[in-house]
């Protein structure tokens, strides 16, 4: 079904709700001013309920400045104020440690400024949101609206920060990976159950990952910490937990995993397999895509067939079916 922005509303059928994803922009001058001149202008005239950017606002060109983190908040969280969700990219603070920047610095020095930056305090949404945060991570968040239930989960490329740990120690940054994998499993699995608790009709999982790109292969363990498949372990209990994503007596509801960092735009309505053919999988808008724009996702809880469905907010393009 495709979306028509009219009126200054997102057209909605019933039973359905519609939500604004950006992210992998603005990579350049000329994508920053698309966003403020007509980005920004036909997100507030649609008036979603939310908007969710799925990471990496800046390109990996440019230093991690505080002045540019400030700038880029202040921009992000301007989109549609008090209503903005947003999951770290690996711009952001993976990649800050880089030589050929200007201002090269320490990744976890530049995760810690993002924390401080964007997540010191918990958002201010009503009760009937189910708003939680996970304490110590707290840029995992959940939320639930108009029945579907969404959450957050902080997966980044750079095999989630596995390699390229160029000026931090690496078995201190390599053991904060692992705390926070462990943490991601937590509050996968108490956010689909405080999903089933409220009767959620669906879910929607937001990281910035490409969880299908790893950088190395097999699980990651004591002897394979940096170029094993940093996102097994993530794909594994997400389609565990999709599975039983159910009501007793009745197929599993529909679960989504909506992800950037990578191209193309696309819709992948196979990635649960046999395990959770409930799952699916979209890849949206961004990653260097001319022009800049965002996507307009719905969700249709009752489409047994169809239950998402995307296309982008201003040229309306909707995804590939299938991701290769």
């Amino acid at each position: 079904m495709l979306i028509a922005i009219s009126t200054g509303l997102l057209a909605q059928s019933q039973n359905s709700m519609s939500f604004i994803a950006i992210g992998d922009t603005p990579y350049s001058k000329k994508e920053k001013i698309r966003i403020e001149n007509n980005i920004s202008k036909a997100i507030k005239a649609a008036n979603p309920p939310f908007v969710v950017h799925h990471g990496d606002f800046k390109s990996g060109g440019e230093a991690c400045t505080k002045e540019l983190m400030t700038e880029r908040r202040d921009d992000l969280y301007g989109l549609l104020p008090g209503r903005v969700f947003y999951t770290p990219g690996d711009n952001e603070w993976t990649d800050c440690d880089r030589s050929f920047l200007n201002a090269s610095i320490s990744e976890l020095a530049s995760l810690d400024l993002l924390r401080q930056l964007f997540f010191a305090k918990p958002m201010e949404l009503p009760k009937e949101w189910h708003y939680a945060r996970q304490p110590n991570f707290p840029e995992n968040v959940r939320w639930m609206k108009d029945g579907v239930f969404f959450m957050t989960i902080h997966l980044v490329s750079t095999n989630n920060g596995r390699v390229n740990i160029l000026k931090d120690d690496i078995e201190a940054a390599l053991a904060l990976v692992d705390a926070r994998d462990h943490a991601n499993r937590v509050w996968m699995k108490q956010s689909f159950r405080a999903a089933k608790k409220a009767g959620a009709k669906a879910m929607v999982v937001v990281t910035q990952a490409d969880v299908t790109y790893p950088n190395g292969g097999g699980p990651c363990t004591s002897n394979n910490r940096m170029y094993c498949d940093a996102f097994q372990n993530f794909r594994d209990n997400l389609r565990l937990n999709a599975r039983h994503f159910l009501n007793r007596g009745k197929p599993p509801k529909p679960v989504l995993l909506l992800h950037g960092d990578t191209y193309p735009y696309c819709m992948d309505k196979e990635f649960g397999g046999k395990q959770a053919p409930n799952l699916w999988r979209l890849n949206a808008w961004g990653d260097f895509q001319d022009p800049a724009d965002a996507t307009v996702v719905t969700v249709h809880p009752d489409n047994k067939q169809i239950p998402f469905s995307a296309e982008t907010l201003l040229g309306h393009k909707v995804p590939e079916d299938g991701c290769k």
